[in-house]
């Protein structure tokens, strides 16, 4: 991203998110500048991949030069 600051502000405003993840877990954190890390907890895949290309997403990651070079998914292990 250009600005992390800027991102963050968008971020935290961003009420469509709650619709695909359990926003009481969400965990942002800040590498530098123009990198974090955010980690989100019981996400509804498929909301996600449609949010992600929502026409505000397509937009934003534009205009604030977001680049999603990884994405993992984790999922509880067995006891």
């Amino acid at each position: 991203m250009a600005n992390y600051d800027q991102w963050k502000e968008v971020f935290d405003n961003h009420a469509d998110r709650a619709r695909v993840c359990d926003e009481s877990k969400t965990t942002v954190g800040k590498v530098d500048d123009t990198n974090c890390i955010v980690m989100l907890y019981d996400v509804d895949m498929q909301g996600m991949q449609e949010l992600m290309g929502s026409e505000f997403m397509i937009t934003i990651s534009k205009e604030m030069q977001i680049v999603n070079e990884e994405m993992h998914s984790f999922t509880p292990l067995q006891q």
